[in-house]
């Protein structure tokens, strides 16, 4: 039996879920739902973001899924940990490609309670977990299986968090954090550590402009198709926008200390957007600038 076709992929993992039956609630979520026919269940796209709910996720997460999906293209799996303490589990086939996001029975019920009782208002953590459920939501959901139990509380969680946002605080500290880290990019390149440099430009100071670029686009409530990081930027970033998140690095001294200059002016303008009142200190940016050359 040859792989199944991509227009079909989404009929065979629907028909897995309604026939699995440790799994008591499925959610798909994200761009994918704009896909999926809201009767047939069919769609083009072959990428299906899941939020699961089981009373027993690690043996969903243990799955032999070459043995259970036989010819149809089974190709490699991974589980890593996700944000708001649950795992997520990827499942690559010939076909396409699903990801599981597994959530406990228990954990789910005991979240419900405390929202009931107040207690997201005062637990920083049980806030955090469920605006990173709102998050997926807000960009559309659609129950698969499960919306009898469930439906109401997603509901409630679409409607009533704002999802993961970054709060006046966060922006400061984040942005102040970031010059140190471009202080210390300039400080390696001077030491001739060029892989160490070119690793934290990408990894603190593009990914806080990407950040901030996206806290900037939900200030302005305008719509994102993807909450991922940099995820389809390009489709609706003004050329001006584009500058503050884009980055060119080659593994050169001069490159790299040019592009970390770069990022520090991105992240002036994010800022002045965001918090007018921050600004680079004399001293720091007279350090920066003096490295930076």
């Amino acid at each position: 039996m040859a792989p199944i076709a991509h227009s079909e992929f989404w009929l065979w993992v629907n028909s897995w879920l309604q026939a699995e039956v440790r799994i008591e609630s499925a959610v798909l979520f994200g761009s994918s739902v704009r896909s999926v026919g809201s009767e047939s269940g069919g769609g083009a796209i072959s990428d299906f973001d899941l939020h699961i709910i089981s009373a027993c996720p690690a043996e969903l997460e243990s799955i032999d899924w070459g043995g259970l999906s036989g010819s149809r293209g089974f190709v490699f799996k991974a589980a890593r940990p996700a944000t708001g303490g649950v795992r997520k589990v990827t499942v690559i086939f010939e076909s396409g490609q699903i990801d599981l996001v597994l959530v406990s029975r228990k954990q789910m019920k005991l979240a419900r309670l405390a929202v009931w009782l107040g207690l997201h208002r005062r637990s920083t953590k049980l806030a955090a977990a469920l605006n990173e459920m709102a998050t997926c939501l807000h960009s559309g959901y659609r129950f698969v299986k499960g919306i009898g139990c469930w439906g109401p509380w997603y509901a409630w969680v679409a409607s009533h968090m704002p999802g993961v946002r970054l709060m006046p605080d966060e922006i400061r500290r984040l942005a102040d954090s970031t010059l140190t880290d471009a202080l210390w990019v300039l400080q390696k390149l001077e030491r001739g550590e060029l892989i160490a440099a070119q690793h934290l430009l990408h990894r603190s100071l593009v990914e806080t402009n990407l950040r901030l670029m996206r806290e900037v686009r939900l200030r302005r409530c305008d719509p994102l198709e993807s909450f991922g990081l940099g995820r389809k930027i390009e489709s609706w970033a003004t050329a001006e926008e584009l500058t503050w998140v884009r980055t060119s690095s080659p593994l050169e001294r001069v490159a790299l200390a040019g592009a970390c200059r770069g990022a520090v002016l991105a992240l002036q303008c994010l800022m002045a957007k965001l918090d007018p009142s921050w600004m680079i200190p004399v001293r720091m940016a007279m350090a920066l600038r003096l490295r930076a050359e």
